[in-house]
C-alpha cells in the first residue's frame, strides 16, 4: 500500500514533503532522528529516508554522529554569508584579542562548514613569524583542532574517508575516536603537523545559552613555539576569556 502511495505523489506534493520535513528539522532545538520525523509527519518510513537522503546530497541537511538530522553545510554557509554569525563575532572578539595579546599566538574562530569546518574570524599575534590567514578557508575535521571539538560534541560529522594532508594525519577511525573521547573529557584539542607540516594547534569549544557548542576557538603556532607543555595553558587561558566574553547574542548564531 506505502509503495502504491509514494507512486501517486505528484511533483508537488514530493516538494511539500521534503519542505515540511526541512522546517521540522530546522526548528527543532535538537537534531531529529528518522524515527522521530517518521512519527510527527506520519510519512512512510521509506519515503522519509529517501526525502532525507536527498536532502543530505544537496547539503541542505546534514547528520551528528549519532544519527540525527541537522542543518547542513549549503545552510551553514548561507548563514555565514547572510551575517548570522555576526554576533558570535563581535561577542568573541574581546576574548580573541585578549588570547591573541596573552600567548603572542594567532587566534581564530570556526564553525561547521561544508567541507569540515570554516574559519570565519581571526586576530593576529605579535610575531613576525606568524600563522596564515584562515578566513574564509575550509579544511577537513579530523585534521585541524578547532574540528576535533565540533567533532568531541556532534557539531559536525566525519567524511567517508579520513583523508591524509600530512604523515601526522589521522587516517584511523579508532585513533580518531579516543582522541574525540579526551577531548570530550580534557575541554580542548590539540594538533601537532595534522594540518601542515611545522604548525600546531589548541582549540576549546564555544557553546551557545543552551549549552550546545556552536563554534571553537583555536590558538596557532609553529610548533617550536608551542610545546606539549604549554598546551593546557593556552587552553585555559581561551576558555576563561570565552567564559568572561559570553554574550546572549549568540542564540542567533546557532
Amino acid at each position: 500500500m506505502t509503495a502504491t502511495t509514494d507512486k501517486q505523489v505528484t511533483g508537488t506534493q514530493a516538494i511539500d514533503r521534503a519542505c515540511d520535513l526541512l522546517v521540522r528539522v530546522m526548528t527543532s532545538e535538537e537534531p531529529m532522528t528518522l524515527t522521530e520525523l517518521v512519527s510527527a509527519t506520519g510519512l512512510a518510513k521509506g519515503t522519509t529516508s529517501r526525502i532525507l537522503n536527498a536532502l543530505e546530497r544537496s547539503g541542505l541537511l546534514g547528520r551528528n554522529p549519532f544519527g540525527g538530522f541537522e542543518a547542513g553545510p549549503i545552510l551553514n554557509n548561507f548563514a555565514i554569508q547572510g551575517g548570522a554569525y555576526a554576533a558570535l563575532i563581535e561577542s568573541m572578539n574581546s576574548a580573541m584579542e585578549n588570547v591573541a595579546h596573552i600567548t603572542h599566538e594567532t587566534v581564530s574562530l570556526a564553525v561547521p562548514g561544508r567541507h569540515g569546518i570554516d574559519s570565519i574570524a581571526q586576530v593576529e599575534g605579535s610575531y613576525l613569524l606568524g600563522s596564515r590567514n584562515w578566513v574564509g578557508e575550509s579544511v577537513p575535521s579530523h585534521c585541524s583542532a578547532a574540528g576535533k571539538v565540533l567533532l568531541a560534541f556532534g557539531v559536525v560529522s566525519l567524511g567517508e574517508t579520513l583523508t591524509s594532508l600530512t604523515s601526522e594525519s589521522i587516517t584511523d577511525l579508532p585513533t580518531l575516536e579516543r582522541q574525540l573521547r579526551q577531548v570530550r573529557e580534557r575541554g580542548y584539542a590539540v594538533i601537532r603537523n595534522e594540518l601542515e607540516p611545522g604548525l600546531v594547534a589548541v582549540a576549546v569549544p564555544i557553546a551557545g545559552p543552551n549549552g550546545k557548542v556552536i563554534a571553537a576557538m583555536s590558538v596557532t603556532a609553529p610548533t617550536d613555539r608551542i610545546k606539549e607543555t604549554d598546551e593546557a595553558r593556552i587552553a585555559a587561558v581561551m576558555t576563561r576569556e570565552v567564559a568572561q566574553s559570553y554574550k546572549p547574542e549568540h542564540e542567533g548564531a546557532a
